[in-house]
């Protein structure tokens, strides 16, 4: 009987210490998932590679609306091999009518300087004198135009 005790026991020693192991691995891997999400965020000018300011512009929309944004250039180059589509290294930090402010990096483009955050819920596009500045597919400054200086 004393030695049915002592398997009980051990066992259920055993089983304490793996749900412990298996609890801190499944909290841990969760933690750096959610890392992982925050990672993704629109990043801030500062996160920026050292970037160098190459223009700013400020857009007129109907409705009143308006946008200046601030064109960045990084001064860390990355190296293309021939053959392969180049790497956009810029980013732009938008100030809208709104109060809004963010900092987009830019993306390939056929035509145009064009900027968007991770999941592309937000771009805007820059062509000619003119924009698009798009949310969740939805056009949400209409008929920008920039400013003559």
């Amino acid at each position: 009987m004393n030695i049915e005790w002592n398997k009980v026991t051990w066992y259920s020693k055993l089983l304490a210490v793996v749900l412990f192991v298996l609890t801190f691995y499944i909290g841990f891997n969760l933690g750096k998932e959610s890392a992982e999400v925050n990672s993704i965020s629109v990043p801030t000018i500062s996160q920026l590679p050292a970037n160098k300011l190459i223009t700013t512009a400020t857009y007129a929309c109907k409705a009143g609306k308006t946008i200046v944004a601030s064109y960045y250039e990084s001064e860390n180059k990355p190296v293309v091999n021939p053959g392969e589509p180049p790497i956009p290294i810029g980013s732009v930090v938008l100030k809208l009518s709104d109060g809004r402010a963010m900092t987009l990096p830019q993306t390939l483009s056929a035509d145009g300087a064009r900027y968007a955050n991770a999941d592309e819920s937000i771009v805007f596009w820059s062509k000619g004198n003119g924009l698009t500045f798009t949310e969740n597919g939805k056009e949400t400054y209409l008929g920008c135009v920039e400013n003559a200086k």
